[in-house]
């Protein structure tokens, strides 16, 4: 399981939908060639939708001068990694560099038992002699470090894989050494290359790379009013290839919107999602949102909470921003006489433009649950005046132990009747609607459709919703895009 169906699962655990399996893997293709395995205790899905603001990046100072790492560095692979592209295996870095006691006391740190019993912990300890601190500091909330040592969570290095594993470890402000906790293990890592993580809990983010490089930070996307995304990074203060930041901390569980990218030798070597987590016994619920009517019946709907939260996580947007609506709710056809649950949520951005995901409980609002799509519309013409089709596939209500595809039509009081046509633009079947809605049993091959008013003219056409606005979302452009 990769880094992003690990985040997925995450927020699923918090309420949120989880994607159904082809959305999972729509999105993931998109960033697996630039992603490396993360094992443990990582974050969730990627990327965002809104309009950028000005960052409070609060630095940590100029920090101190790199002392001698104590301890010896990975050994293998890292040892044909020039000097000068070292983001790892370099000097220990950071505002505690200097204090040989608690470096000392943070490379003998246990990788395979913690005092938190989410903690997550590797199959089994890098040999001491291998293990590097990389960086020791003080961050916002908190002291982190990060160790690297032989790979034992990824023995088989993979075709970019060099055999080593790093560790972050975390804890309270003035926290001594042996009081931090395993909080992300990574393995068949490049020592070349960077690795990063933020604190959804506090805000902070430290990004490790080479001295010498330089680091750049997009805190989101923007999404224009006419639903197009684009994204913009500026330069933080990386002294000796290190960035600590104090962002905001997260308004959902986690901020999916955060990109850094890193620059050596004037050209892009990674840019990338950092690598998150939640400080134990911080809350990880979805904040109080607003909804645009029937408040009170929707702020009571576990499925749409859960999908707020999500909105706010991979928007990195706060609530405030966001007005969160629903386009239409309601039951669908299930087995065993117990209704499955659609609800059509929206998300309208600072711009105008809206985010749309479909969410589809199989039990009821508080039962399981899983996306049958999500898509990005342009502020023109207001929602109320689109249309819209959602399939999603549920049990079929014969009995049978099959599923059956639902196709949901929902249009403006207006639209009388729809036109279901294939990927050719071929007319299938014609339905009617009641006050601009219709629920029904679909061929598989219906890919468009057409809303028509009572004279017969085209109030809107649209395809049927897929993982489109999902994907602009969670895009991880590199500078070329």
């Amino acid at each position: 399981m990769d880094e992003l169906q690990h985040r997925l699962t995450r927020l699923a655990e918090r309420a949120a939908p989880p994607p159904r399996e082809d959305l999972a893997h729509a999105v993931v293709t998109r960033h697996r060639a630039q992603r490396r395995q993360t094992i443990g205790l990582t974050a969730v899905a990627a990327a965002v939708a809104a309009v950028v603001v000005t960052m409070p990046l609060l630095l940590d100072g100029p920090g101190a001068e790199p002392a001698t790492a104590t301890g010896t560095a990975a050994t293998g692979a890292a040892e044909s990694t020039t000097a000068a592209a070292d983001a790892l295996t370099s000097s220990t870095r950071g505002s505690l560099a200097g204090d040989a006691a608690f470096v000392e006391t943070v490379r003998q740190l246990s990788w395979t038992t913690a005092d938190d019993v989410d903690a997550p912990t590797a199959a089994s300890e890098p040999p001491l002699d291998s293990r590097h601190v990389v960086f020791a500091g003080d961050v916002a909330g908190g002291r982190w470090a990060l160790v690297v040592g032989q790979d034992t969570i990824q023995p088989e290095p993979s075709a970019e894989g060099t055999g080593l594993a790093a560790a972050w470890f975390t804890g309270p402000p003035g926290a001594a050494g042996d009081q931090l906790q395993p909080t992300s293990l990574l393995g068949g890592i490049d020592p070349a290359e960077p690795v990063a993580l933020y604190g959804a809990s506090t805000g902070a983010l430290v990004v490790v790379a080479a001295p010498g490089d330089d680091v750049l930070l997009s805190r989101r996307p923007e999404v224009a009013a006419d639903a197009s995304v684009s994204r913009d990074f500026a330069p933080v203060d990386a002294p000796e290839g290190v960035a600590v930041l104090a962002l905001s901390p997260a308004a959902g569980t986690y901020d999916e919107a955060l990109r850094y990218r890193v620059i050596r030798d004037g050209a892009e070597l990674v840019t990338r999602m950092p690598d998150q987590y939640r400080a134990d016994g911080s809350s990880s619920s979805a904040p109080s949102v607003t909804w645009l009517g029937e408040s009170a019946t929707w702020a009571a709907d576990q499925l749409l909470t859960g999908g707020a939260d999500h909105v706010l996580t991979i928007t990195g947007l706060t609530p405030g921003q966001i007005g969160f609506g629903v386009v239409w709710a309601g039951d669908l056809p299930a087995s065993g006489g117990q209704p499955a649950q659609l609800r059509l949520m929206s998300a309208t951005l600072p711009s105008g433009a809206s985010y749309l995901e479909a969410l589809y409980s199989r039990e009821s609002s508080n039962g399981p649950s899983s996306w049958c799509g999500a898509d990005l519309r342009p502020a023109d013409p207001p929602l109320a005046r689109q249309v819209f089709a959602v399939r999603c596939a549920g049990p079929d209500p014969s009995g049978s132990t099959g599923s059956l595809s639902t196709l949901v039509l929902i249009g403006p009081p207006r639209a009388t009747s729809v036109r279901l046509t294939d990927g050719s633009g071929e007319l299938l079947e014609e339905h009617p609607l009641a006050d601009g809605i219709a629920v029904l049993t679909a061929p598989e091959d219906v890919a468009g459709t057409e809303f028509l008013a009572a004279d017969g003219t085209t109030v809107g056409r649209t395809d049927v919703m897929g993982v489109d606005g999902m994907e602009r979302l969670t895009a991880t452009p590199s500078s070329g895009d």
